[in-house]
């Protein structure tokens, strides 16, 4: 029998090795793609270095840990705010003028080599009919009865700076970093965490931007506010504060409420004003662009294409405004001044 069938065994043994070391192969490429390799952009292990869990929570606000982008879909209203309701039925105070539907989108960002990590953002929202909910283009100022286009909200680059050291979150200012601190600890509310942030924003558009038009604002500053609140189900918070990298993007609701002159486009200067608008806006994490509802992506994709994406880079001039925009998307091109746009454009 032996003589018969001398190579059996052996055969056996070839394939059982063979067998093996395709297992093996196997194993380290399906390893290979569960850890894909860690990019010098990455956000994720300056995440996992935090020492505190509000930290890490708090870092989810802003962004996805693992460096993809992330959507805060923004719904609201615009209200208009006048002193003794001085323009009467015309312009009247407590008069809803806009719907407010849009985006903002955003990834976190390291500086190769660094401790420096970025929130990168662009934000389109689109003013629309409050009563319909079409988009509008165009608006019709009571006060003087002209029409003339109405632009979207359209910020190319919304920026804010953090470092990541010793397992402390810090924000950074110009050369000024200011550690967080208490800043990162939520209000726990019911079942909610909150994080509340308040800003004032007071500049001279000229010393700030270089532009050399003041839009009719009161000593050519621009000063008004903005409020943020962050709310996270404890739940979700439990889930996403550990030092590993979570999937996607943190289930968050934010309220927004902003005060501002009247914008650019509306032609009403606020140094002849006794009017302001008010901005009251909620919004809601999604883990893409695919996300948003289908009208906004179809707008987006044919008429401004740049902000289906985050930033893929730091810009190092100061953030975009409704202001800016408008002066390099309206004016400058032109060769306008505000006060010229207003008497031509529009019918």
């Amino acid at each position: 029998m032996s003589s018969t069938h001398p190579r059996r065994p052996r055969l056996r043994r070839a394939v059982g090795v063979a067998t093996a070391v395709a297992a093996l192969a196997a194993t380290v490429s399906a390893t290979a793609q569960a850890k894909p390799v860690t990019q010098p952009t990455d956000p994720g292990p300056l995440y996992s270095s935090l020492d505190s869990a509000d930290s890490r929570l708090f870092l989810q606000t802003l962004g996805r840990p693992d460096g993809q982008d992330m959507v805060y879909r923004i719904s609201g209203k615009v209200m208009n705010q006048v002193r003794g309701n001085a323009y009467g039925a015309a312009l009247a105070h407590g008069k809803t003028l806009f719907g407010f539907e849009g985006y903002n989108i955003r990834r976190l960002y390291r500086v190769p080599g660094t401790d420096d990590l970025y929130q990168l953002s662009r934000e389109i929202v689109f003013y629309t009919d409050p009563v319909t909910g079409e988009r509008l283009t165009q608006w019709t100022n009571p006060l003087d009865g002209r029409t003339r286009p109405l632009p979207p909200i359209a910020n190319e680059h919304v920026n804010a700076h953090y470092r990541i050291k010793d397992g402390k979150l810090y924000t950074v200012a110009g050369t000024a970093e200011i550690p967080l601190g208490k800043a990162v600890a939520p209000l726990h509310i019911h079942d909610k965490l909150e994080w509340t942030s308040d800003v004032a924003p007071l500049y001279s558009l000229a010393q700030r931007y270089g532009i050399p038009e003041g839009f009719g604002l009161v000593n050519n500053t621009y000063a008004t506010w903005e409020m943020f609140d962050f709310y996270v189900d404890q739940d979700e918070a439990r889930k996403r504060e550990t030092k590993d990298i979570p999937k996607g993007a943190m289930e968050i609701v934010n309220s927004w409420t902003r005060t501002a002159p009247y914008i650019p486009a509306m032609c009403i200067p606020e140094n002849s004003s006794q009017g302001s608008l008010v901005y009251h806006a909620r919004s809601w994490s999604l883990d893409s662009f695919d996300e948003l509802d289908p009208w906004i992506k179809t707008v987006v994709k044919a008429d401004y294409p740049l902000f289906t994406q985050a930033p893929q880079s730091v810009d190092p001039t100061p953030n975009d405004t409704t202001w800016t925009s408008f002066y390099g998307k309206e004016l400058k091109p032109q060769g306008l001044t505000w006060q010229q746009w207003c008497d031509s454009a529009g019918s």
